[in-house]
Formats: C-alpha cells, sequence, structure tokens
C-alpha cells in the first residue's frame, strides 16, 4: 500500500511539472518571438553586448578583456555561445529568458512542494508565477532579470535540501549576473555553517571566485580592479545632477518608488512573507521535540532569501547608490516569495483562527487586483507604437541609400533595431565633452544624423544643448524631436556648412 501511495505521489508530481511547464513555457515563448518591444532599454544593451561577443569568438580574438562591461558578464556571454549556432542574438537572448521564466515556475512548485508538503497549494503558488503578466512580460525580455532569478532560485532549492556544492555553484553563477547576488557569499556559507557546525571552506571558496575573477576582468581591461564600480558611481552621479529631486529623501518620492517596488513583489507575497516570521517564531516557541525545530530549517531559510533581497534593495536605495527603483527590481522577490506565501497561506487556513484567514484571504484579493493592473499595462505596452523603433526604420532607409553615412547615436534601442552595421555608429563615449570640440567632432566624422535619448543624462549632445528640442541652431535639423507633453527620443540631422542657413 505504501509503494502505491509513493508510486501515485510521483505520477501525481509529474503531471503537475509538466502542466507547469506548458502554462509557463507557451505564453513565454510565443512573447519571445512575436512581442517585438523590450520593457526596458538595457535589453537592447545586453543584445549588442550578446552580437559583438558572438563576433568576436566567431573571428578568433576573443580574449578575456572583451568581457568588460557595465554588467556582469555571464548572460551575455551564455547568450553569445549559443548565438554561435543560431545566428541570431536578439531572438537568442529572449528565448534563454523565456526558458529561465519556465525553470522559475517550476522551481516555485517544487519549492512551494517543500515548504507544505500540498501538491495542491504548490500548484496554486506556481501558476499564480506563471500567470504573471509582469513575470511574463520579462520572461520574454532580453533581460538578467529573470535568469539571474532561476540561478538564486537554484542556489536555494539546493540549500533546502542540502546540497551545499551545488547551491555554491548556483549562487556563484548569480554573482555573475547581478552584483546584489555577492551577499551569497555570506548567506549560503552562513546556513551551511549553522546548519553542519563547520566551516564550508569549499562552499566559500567557489562563491569567492566570481568576484575575484570579475576585478581581474576589471584589472585586465582597465587597469582598475574597481573600474566597474566607479562606472556606476559615475553614472549615479550623473543621473543625480539631471535629476536633483532624486538626491533628497522625500515621503512622496520614498511612496512612489515603494509602489514601483511592491507592483512587482505583489503585496499578498509580501503580506505572506512577513506572515511567515510570525509563524516561524510562533512555531519555534511552541516546538517541544528536535524533530519539531528542525521543522521550521525550510520556511526560515526562504524567508532569509527572500528578506536578502529585499534588504538590499531598500539598503542600496536610502544610501543613495541606487538613484531609482525600478518594479522590475522585485521579480526576483516575488519569485523567492511565493513559495513562503504558499507556506504562510497553507499554515493558516489548516489552522482555527478565523480572523488570521480573513486577513491572508484579503491579502490574496488584493494580489489578485494587482494582476488586473498588470495585465492592463502589459496590453497597453504591447500596442504603444516604439520611438526607437520609428527612428530606426528612418535610419535604416537612410543607410539602404547610403551605406557610408555615419550616426552619432547615445540609444543602443535604435542601434539594434536598425540593423545597421556597429561601426557606422559614433556615441558619448569616444566624444570630446565641449561645444566646439563636439560640433569638430561630428564635421571631422562625416557624421550625417545625431540621436539624443530622452534620458539625456549620460548622452554628451543632451548635455551640451539642453535647449535642442526648441531650438536646434545652427549645427542641426530637427527630424524628429520630443513632444513638449512627454519624453521621447529625438532625430537629427547634421548641417555641414554647405547646408546650414545664412548667418
Amino acid at each position: 500500500m505504501m509503494t502505491e501511495d509513493v508510486r501515485v505521489s510521483r505520477v501525481s508530481l509529474m503531471r503537475n511539472l509538466v502542466l507547469v511547464s506548458f502554462v509557463a513555457g507557451i505564453p513565454r515563448i510565443i512573447g519571445a518571438f512575436f512581442l517585438r518591444k523590450e520593457p526596458f532599454g538595457d535589453a537592447y544593451c545586453y543584445i549588442e553586448q550578446v552580437s559583438l561577443l558572438r563576433g568576436k569568438i566567431l573571428a578568433g580574438t576573443f580574449s578575456v578583456p572583451d568581457l568588460f562591461g557595465f554588467w556582469l558578464p555571464l548572460y551575455q556571454f551564455f547568450c553569445s555561445i549559443i548565438a554561435l549556432v543560431a545566428n541570431q542574438p536578439a531572438y537568442v537572448a529572449k528565448l534563454v529568458s523565456a526558458g529561465a521564466g519556465i525553470g522559475v515556475c517550476v522551481l516555485v512548485y517544487l519549492t512551494s512542494q517543500l515548504l507544505t508538503g500540498s501538491q495542491r497549494a504548490a500548484l496554486l503558488a506556481s501558476l499564480a508565477i506563471a500567470l504573471n503578466p509582469f513575470h511574463l512580460q520579462y520572461s520574454s525580455a532580453a533581460m538578467t532579470d529573470i535568469p539571474h532569478a532561476l540561478v538564486v532560485m537554484l542556489c536555494m532549492y539546493f540549500v533546502l535540501t542540502e546540497r551545499w556544492t551545488l547551491a555554491a555553484c548556483f549562487g556563484a553563477a548569480a554573482c555573475l549576473i547581478r552584483l546584489d547576488s555577492w551577499m551569497l557569499i555570506l548567506l549560503v556559507p552562513g546556513i551551511q555553517f549553522m546548519r553542519q557546525r563547520k566551516l564550508p571552506v569549499i562552499s566559500i571558496l567557489i562563491l569567492a571566485l566570481p568576484p575575484a575573477f570579475w576585478m581581474f576582468v576589471c584589472w585586465v581591461a582597465t587597469g582598475d580592479p574597481l573600474a566597474s564600480f566607479h562606472a556606476h558611481d559615475q553614472y549615479v552621479a550623473s543621473r543625480l545632477l539631471a535629476h536633483p529631486e532624486f538626491d533628497q529623501i522625500t515621503l512622496q518620492r520614498t511612496w512612489f518608488d515603494g509602489y514601483r517596488l511592491i507592483y512587482a513583489v505583489n503585496i499578498a507575497v509580501l503580506a505572506g512573507c512577513v506572515t511567515a516570521l510570525w509563524l516561524i517564531f510562533r512555531n519555534w516557541r511552541k516546538a517541544t521535540s528536535k524533530d519539531e525545530a528542525s521543522a521550521i530549517y525550510r520556511p526560515l531559510i526562504c524567508a532569509l532569501f527572500f528578506f536578502a533581497y529585499f534588504g538590499f534593495i531598500l539598503l542600496a536605495y536610502f544610501t543613495k547608490n541606487q538613484s531609482d527603483i525600478w518594479p522590475r527590481y522585485g521579480l526576483i522577490m516575488f519569485s523567492l516569495g511565493l513559495p513562503v506565501l504558499a507556506y504562510s497561506a497553507h499554515q493558516i487556513f489548516t489552522g482555527r483562527s478565523v480572523l488570521a484567514q480573513a486577513l491572508i484571504l484579503l491579502a490574496l484579493i488584493c494580489g489578485v487586483v494587482q494582476y488586473r493592473t498588470q495585465a492592463i499595462h502589459l496590453w497597453q505596452f504591447a500596442q504603444k507604437e516604439e520611438r526607437a523603433r520609428t527612428i530606426a526604420n528612418y535610419l535604416k532607409q537612410e543607410y539602404a541609400a547610403d551605406q557610408s553615412i555615419r550616426i552619432f547615436c547615445d540609444d543602443t534601442a535604435v542601434r539594434v533595431i536598425s540593423g545597421i552595421p556597429r561601426a557606422q555608429f559614433y556615441d558619448s563615449f569616444a566624444a570630446p565633452r565641449d561645444k566646439e570640440g563636439f560640433l569638430s567632432f561630428l564635421q571631422a566624422k562625416g557624421v550625417k544624423f545625431m540621436v539624443v535619448p530622452f534620458e539625456a543624462e549620460t548622452s554628451t549632445p543632451g548635455q551640451l544643448f539642453p535647449d535642442l528640442v526648441k531650438d536646434p541652431g545652427d549645427s542641426f535639423e530637427a527630424i524628429m524631436t520630443s513632444p513638449p507633453e512627454r519624453r521621447e527620443d529625438s532625430l537629427y540631422r547634421i548641417r555641414t556648412k554647405e547646408t546650414s542657413p545664412p548667418g
């Protein structure tokens, strides 16, 4: 009889995993192929980096300094390896995210099942993320948010099952995708030490390797092992200079940024994780045996992972190392927190407290309402005309007529969508920072068009000519300018001495 129950349980587990994979996979793969736009401009930077790395690998010129950039390199490098076979860097990058999104949904199921012992609760939790509109949007994007969440979830899952070397390896992978995961260097060995009561030397070495490797890459590429940190500091300083209001922590701004974070984390997940802390403490106090005390180990670990990432974002924000909180930052906490919500809901609904059941039910209803808001935003996003594509199509036509044209463009989205070779573009990294020098640079390089992004704080022309939209002057001819009521990219033609209006 017991063997038969185990067999039925395994069949049910496999059936649910297949169901979750299909429900999660179909919309994500469709989105990767047919959702042309990216939800955030950084995606085009990743696609461009994937293309550059692929080209250097094929040409046999790839070296360690090529990994250096503003972001950690694992996602881009992994996608470039796949793109060696499938020469479609944009689709490869999006499909890697889609596959990662499916993996996250499966891991939410497996983790929730470990925490609750209930396949029904685990299935509900996994379907909640599989059908989440915001998670769907970023699972179809060439961004690191979902792949990063996958390796962090794998790290947490192997910590829960006490396979420490695997946990350290996936934690190390996370450390090479996003900087916030460097805290795993302390978190994972700390948990292992508390569990085994001995120093986990192997885990520490594995987790310390990625930061050491990255600083080596920075040193080889620039001579400064902290070059990427300095680049980040310069970006934050430029953003604060352009937006002085971001330098003040006001109640209105904190409320707005807090809402953007909760938008992705989901109010039900946050409530479930806070509730879990109370349940863990209560069960620990009531524990009368070692087995009862060890029963809180798994929910405690998941809560630690959730609040570690939640706390990191808040710390970076309030110490002004993070100028903004974007909604996508909450995606990893949404993934980590859903199993904890499943644990809290399962504990409360199997208990006797009517008040607790009513409160958790109210939080779940609020979470469902949030799904409706995200679905509306996803529909609006899919329908909205993309400004970068409009400008890119214009430049593509110009390039078809004259393949020698040079373009100054600080918007990576325009460069990627246009399909024009990267060698035809110049950007602010290679341009002089003064007006006279910049204009001479444009003339000397034979630049015919200039694209200024709406976020002009890191764009030289945007800084040198802050009133460019209202008054292009004698040096530029406006082709597509940003409307007064909204901030958008602008396109200008560079006037030569022959085409400049008479003085």
